[in-house]
C-alpha cells in the first residue's frame, strides 16, 4: 500500500473525516483522536434504525462510511496527562488532521510549533470554513451557507427560478477529499525540506474548485456562466439536456458522436427518414456551434430524440447505451437507486 509506513493522527469532527479516510485507504494507520463522549461526528444522521443492535456510538451511517478503519482513542487534551499522551503520539506521527476555527488542537492551547516541537517533520492539515484568518474566518459556517458563497448554488436549478444546492451535503466531502490531497503536497514538500508543514484548507475555497470551467468562463468568455436548468449553454448555442421517455426522463448530451449511432436506431423506428444517415455528424457539433450550415438543426434533432425516446423506458436506453458506448443517464428518484443492479452489487 502507497501510505503503509506512516501514521496519521486525526481530530477531525465531520468536517474533515474524509481526509483521513482517503489516507487509510492508502495504506496509512490512522488514529482517531476523539474527546471524552466520542467525535460529535459519531451522531451524525442518517442513523441505522434502533432495532440494528449496534451502540448508540456506531450508529451514524455516515461516522461509519467516512471512518471505516481507523482506529480510535478518547483523550481529553485539557489534562495534562492526555495532552501528554498526544504529543507522544505527536512524535510517532507522520500527519495530524484537525478541523474548525481554531480547531480541538488550538482550543486545547496546542499550536502548532508545539507540534513541530514534539515532531520537527510533522505535517499538520487543519479544515476551516472560509480559512484561519480573513474576514469571514469566524462567521458560522452550513452547507448551505458554503454551497452558496462557493458559488455552485448559483449555477444549479432553472433560471426562472431561485438557485438550488445539491440535496445530500456535499462541501465537506469535497474539503476532505482536497485535505487528503493537501497532506500528500506537504508531504512531498517536508521530503525535499526536512520541515514539518501546516496547511490551511478552505471549505469555500474547495467547493469553488468544483465549478471546473465556470471558475474561468468571466476570464475567458468576458461573461459568467449562469444556470440553465435542463439546459447547456455551449457557446451562443443552447442545449436540450433532459428528455422524456416512457417511463420518465433521461439526460444526454447531443453530440454528433452520439448522433453517429442513434441516427440509424431513428431511422429504422420510423422516426426521421433515411436522408439523416447523409449528414456528416463527426463535424456536425462544430458547424452547428460555429454558425456553419448543417442539415439538421439542434431544434430538429430535439424534437427527434422526444419522439423517439417516448417509445422506451430508461432502463431500455440505460442498457442500449451502455451497449453501445454513448451516455445515456436516467433521472432516478429514490425508489428507482434502490432498485439499481450496480448499488445492489456493491
Amino acid at each position: 500500500m502507497l501510505l503503509q509506513p506512516y501514521r496519521v493522527l486525526d481530530l477531525t469532527d465531520h468536517r474533515g473525516e474524509v481526509a483521513g479516510m482517503i489516507l487509510g485507504d492508502l495504506g496509512a494507520a490512522v488514529i482517531k483522536v476523539e474527546p471524552p463522549g466520542g467525535s460529535p461526528a459519531r451522531q451524525a444522521f442518517p442513523h441505522l434504525p434502533p432495532d440494528a443492535g449496534v451502540a448508540d456510538e456506531l450508529k451514524s451511517l455516515q461516522f461509519l462510511a467516512y471512518n471505516r478503519g481507523k482506529r480510535s482513542i478518547v483523550l481529553d487534551l485539557a489534562a495534562d496527562a492526555d495532552r501528554a499522551t498526544f504529543l507522544q503520539l505527536v512524535a510517532t506521527a507522520d500527519f495530524v488532521l484537525d478541523s474548525g476555527v481554531p480547531g480541538r488542537l488550538a482550543e486545547a492551547g496546542i499550536d502548532f510549533e508545539a507540534l513541530r516541537a514534539a515532531n520537527p517533520r510533522i505535517v499538520c492539515v487543519l479544515h476551516t470554513p472560509y480559512g484561519l484568518d480573513g474576514p469571514r474566518a469566524h462567521w458560522r459556517d452550513s452547507d448551505l451557507v458554503l454551497t452558496a458563497l462557493g458559488g455552485s448554488a448559483a449555477l444549479c436549478g432553472a433560471p426562472t427560478r431561485p438557485p438550488v444546492r445539491v440535496s445530500v451535503p456535499q462541501v465537506w466531502r469535497h474539503a476532505g477529499a482536497e485535505g487528503a490531497l493537501a497532506a500528500m503536497v506537504a508531504h512531498a514538500r517536508r521530503l525535499q525540506t526536512g520541515e514539518a508543514q501546516f496547511v490551511d484548507v478552505s471549505a469555500q475555497s474547495c467547493n469553488t474548485w468544483t465549478l471546473l470551467n465556470a471558475m474561468t468562463a468571466s476570464a475567458i468568455q468576458g461573461v459568467d456562466f449562469r444556470r440553465r436548468g435542463a439546459f447547456l449553454q455551449l457557446g451562443g448555442v443552447t442545449i436540450p439536456l433532459v428528455y422524456e421517455c416512457r417511463d420518465g426522463h433521461l439526460i444526454c448530451i447531443t453530440s454528433g458522436n452520439t448522433m453517429k449511432v442513434i441516427v440509424p436506431w431513428m431511422v429504422a423506428d420510423g422516426i426521421v427518414d433515411a436522408s439523416w444517415n447523409d449528414e456528416d455528424w463527426s463535424t456536425w457539433d462544430m458547424r452547428f456551434q460555429s454558425g456553419q450550415p448543417v442539415a439538421h438543426t439542434i431544434s430538429d434533432v430535439a424534437e427527434a430524440y422526444e419522439r423517439w425516446m417516448h417509445q422506451y423506458t430508461k432502463r431500455e436506453l440505460l442498457e442500449r447505451g451502455l451497449a453501445s458506448g454513448i451516455s445515456f443517464a436516467p433521472v432516478n428518484d429514490l425508489e428507482d437507486a434502490l432498485a439499481f443492479e450496480h448499488l445492489q452489487a456493491r
